[in-house]
């Protein structure tokens, strides 16, 4: 499994943190609420949940769902059944029953593949989920607890009978739930698991701070902020973003030169040869060769915008350029990617990091390296074109021209004299 560092973690937990951290600013700022505003921003978190669900089902998120249940049965509990003191008997049990239930969920959810929604998906994992919640609102409206309490076995007795808020058991579940999400968050690397790591955290603080007014409510709230910004933000990316190399695709290029006005030179891209490279090494090898050029391009590209338009082409769009200025950005681009010396990955290489370096060092089995080269087609908009497209389309012919004189070079339509072909790296 790949590894991913410390510093893109952060940046996936980021929107979670914010809001923690503006948690307690404006839970300050809810005692100034008149009565009929509290009434209405209690109302938040059922209509947060529909919209959520909507979404979720929307997009195929189905551990997002889960978790939009799981914080809807929690509050909808906790609004219905314990809005008077902890110190009566049933709700303290209550209390203390579903902050151990909400963790062990949220642990089940956790673990749950992401494989799209169908409905036997849906009877699967749902009644898990409500189940639950279920037999403590019945019990709870029964006024069975306090009768059960004193029937249960010591062992069981000492779960509940914690003299603070959270119960060891409690806590212990609560960090379990956030470690096992931390360690599948540095593997998956998604925004959704970042998403359950803080709503985990969240509520475990919720429960811990379950004396303050509005505590539930603002808690809620704010989880369920967060999964609508998750889901949104995923159903985003899928539209816009190559899920290969991470770069924009032809959608975002289309809204981007919707907005980038009259003064632009648009960059048509194509790797040379890349048919050869699937034929000859296959199409793992293929992706790899993707990926780097468009790491490549990104970082030579420096006041561009990158995307990937479809199979090996890419496009680059030069915002307030002219052609001069972006062939000499092209040409950067171009020598760069020719000078990098691309590694054909063995598929026996270790898994094991050191190992994996001392082999491109030089110190064991040398991996087999290729030369990869693009060229490129350039084209500054004019008052000669009608639209995108027609930048798009003489962008196009600049980049046939470049294939036509022999590859590896830049060409742009209203320079008559190309830079001359550099040497490329041997």
């Amino acid at each position: 499994m790949p590894r991913y560092n410390l510093q893109k973690i952060i940046k996936l937990m980021l929107p979670g943190i914010i809001l923690m951290l503006l948690a307690p600013v404006i839970h300050s700022q809810l005692h100034g609420l008149t009565f009929i505003q509290q009434q209405l921003f209690s109302y938040l978190p059922p209509l947060l949940s529909g919209l959520a669900i909507i979404l979720c089902i929307s997009f195929n998120q189905g551990r997002l769902l889960l978790t939009t249940v799981n914080l809807l049965c929690l509050f909808l509990l906790i609004q219905n059944q314990l809005q008077s003191s902890l110190n009566h008997p049933s709700n303290f049990v209550l209390f203390s029953g579903i902050s151990l239930l909400f963790p062990l969920l949220q642990l089940f959810i956790n673990f749950i593949p992401e494989r799209g929604l169908s409905p036997r998906w849906l009877v699967r994992h749902l009644p898990i989920i409500v189940s639950g919640y279920l037999f403590f609102w019945v019990a709870a409206e029964n006024l069975l607890l306090s009768d059960w309490f004193g029937a249960l076995p010591m062992g069981l007795i000492q779960m509940f009978s914690d003299p603070y808020l959270l119960s060891q058991w409690a806590v212990s579940l609560f960090a379990l739930t956030t470690l096992l999400g931390l360690i599948i968050l540095w593997f998956r690397a998604t925004l959704a698991d970042a998403c359950l790591v803080i709503i985990t955290l969240t509520i475990a603080a919720m429960l811990a701070l379950f004396s303050e007014s509005s505590v539930s409510v603002l808690s809620c709230t704010l989880g369920l902020i967060l999964i609508l910004f998750t889901v949104l933000f995923n159903s985003y990316s899928m539209a816009f973003i190559d899920e290969l190399t991470g770069l924009p695709g032809r959608r975002a290029l289309e809204n981007t030169l919707r907005s980038a006005g009259r003064h632009y030179t648009l960059g048509m891209v194509d790797i040379d040869h890349f048919k050869k490279f699937n034929d000859t090494y296959g199409h793992d090898v293929g992706d790899q060769v993707l990926k780097m050029v468009a790491s490549q391009m990104k970082q030579a590209a420096r006041g561009a915008t990158v995307f990937r338009y479809g199979g090996e082409e890419f496009t680059i769009v030069f915002k307030k350029m002219d052609e001069v200025r972006a062939i000499e950005i092209a040409e950067k681009v171009r020598t760069t990617i020719a000078a990098y010396p691309m590694r054909i990955r063995d598929k026996n290489r270790p898994c094991n990091e050191k190992q994996g370096r001392q082999l491109r060092n030089g110190s064991g089995r040398s991996e087999d390296t290729t030369e990869v080269t693009i060229s490129i087609g350039l084209c500054e908009k004019t008052r000669e074109h009608k639209d995108s497209q027609a930048v798009i389309k003489q962008a196009d012919e600049a980049l046939y021209l470049a294939k036509q004189q022999g590859r590896n070079r830049s060409v742009a339509c209203h320079i008559t004299q190309p830079p001359t072909r550099r040497a490329v790296r041997s």
